[in-house]
């Protein structure tokens, strides 16, 4: 293992010095202009923590925008492949469709390790043996060499197992964690950076990787090889790419969803805040089963009031959140579904959400931002 289990024990545990789980520097709250500096109510509880600058960098969106897939980052992807390094790519659970980079598979060295991360916040109840079946499903076009799949999330599911995984397939080499926005890509590695401490001389260091201009944070794996965790790549399809940063939270789900059922008719609308509007247009009685973040909550109206309650929450400044970017229903993009019979369907809304009905002949209208990918999928096997 190229790590170790931190101890410390009696009086050595005492008057141990607290450091920076992200960069090694000593901690301190007296100059936020210096190294190590955390604010002095993080610095009073004791616990294991980033310094202001690591947290910073390990939070792209706060100070920059998210890069998008571009030479950099194949300049990133054609070192590690040169390298014969390994790469682990990460996904969302929750929002696999946002999560996957379209064309990333011809960059991408021989050996790969895809972890589905956040499976928590998915019901119990959902399939794994689905999920995994879906994941490898949607990456066969990517031509992708996967090594091994483990779900996983950053509050410990399967840390371990994804550990031995790395060491296993790295092959003494270096590995790149790499993978959309928000996927929870660098809260993995600071879960690992708590549990275990650096075993060389070298320092965690961030800065730009050579020949390009994005900031990589590199953990020294051991004296010849190295953790690279790369930014966020800038996914427009998915509806996470198109809100403000601080709003995210309340879109990308934190805890496990509980699925909301609506029994429905020709005729009504389901308003998710200000984001996006479902219109049951044509139809027999159904039932419709969200799933989205716990912080979204539904609204459903009649049809024709619909524009009207949209633009009320437009401008509802008491709203415990809502896009700054869309004031009323003409500022998103329609797309109109025509759903066969007899079939069980999933609608997905890219960074939002799904939702599952048994299809009837119904005519549906959804409205999102535009550019955000809407998907109508069969879903013959309900999960």
């Amino acid at each position: 293992m190229f790590f170790k289990r931190t101890k410390a024990s009696g009086v050595t545990q005492e008057i141990r010095v607290r450091r920076c789980y992200g960069c090694g520097a000593i901690l301190q709250d007296t100059d936020p202009q210096e190294v190590g500096y955390v604010p002095p109510e993080k610095f009073e509880s004791g616990e294991d923590t980033l310094c202001e600058r690591c947290y910073k960098l390990r939070h792209y969106s706060t100070y920059k925008k998210t890069p998008d897939f571009n030479i950099d980052y194949v300049t990133i992807l054609d070192s590690a492949k040169e390298e014969g390094a390994l790469v682990v790519y990460v996904l969302n659970a929750f929002c696999l469709t946002g999560a996957l980079l379209d064309g990333i598979g011809k960059y991408l060295p021989e050996n790969v390790i895809v972890v589905v991360n956040k499976r928590d916040v998915l019901p119990k109840s959902y399939s794994d043996e689905f999920l995994r079946e879906y994941v490898l499903k949607k990456l066969e076009p990517e031509k992708i060499h996967v090594q091994d799949l483990i779900m996983t999330s950053s509050k410990g599911m399967n840390i371990q197992e994804m550990m031995a995984s790395i060491e296993k397939h790295r092959n003494g080499k270096s590995v790149y964690f790499i993978g959309a926005y928000q996927v929870g890509k660098s809260s993995l590695i600071n879960r690992l950076l708590k549990e275990y401490k650096n075993s060389t001389e070298k320092m965690i260091t961030t800065s730009p990787y050579p020949g390009t201009t994005l900031d990589v944070i590199s953990i020294p794996l051991d004296n010849d090889s190295y953790i690279y965790d790369t930014p966020g790549i800038y996914n427009p399809k998915s509806i996470v790419s198109f809100i403000e940063p601080e709003i995210v939270k309340y879109v990308i789900p934190r805890t496990e969803i509980r699925p909301e059922r609506y029994q429905t008719k020709a005729g009504q609308s389901f308003l998710l805040s200000n984001l996006c509007r479902i219109d049951y247009v044509e139809g027999p009685k159904a039932e419709l089963t969200f799933y989205k973040s716990n912080d979204i909550t539904i609204e459903r109206c009649k049809l024709n009031k619909a524009d009207m309650t949209f633009k009320l929450l437009c401008d509802n400044e008491q709203a415990s959140f809502r896009t700054g970017k869309v004031h009323s229903i003409n500022d998103l993009a329609k797309t109109s579904l025509s759903i066969e019979e007899n079939v069980p369907y999933r609608i997905r809304v890219v960074g939002l959400g799904f939702f599952d009905f048994i299809g009837g002949g119904q005519k549906i209208d959804v409205y999102a931002p535009d550019g955000v990918k809407i998907i109508c999928e069969k879903n013959e096997v309900s999960r």
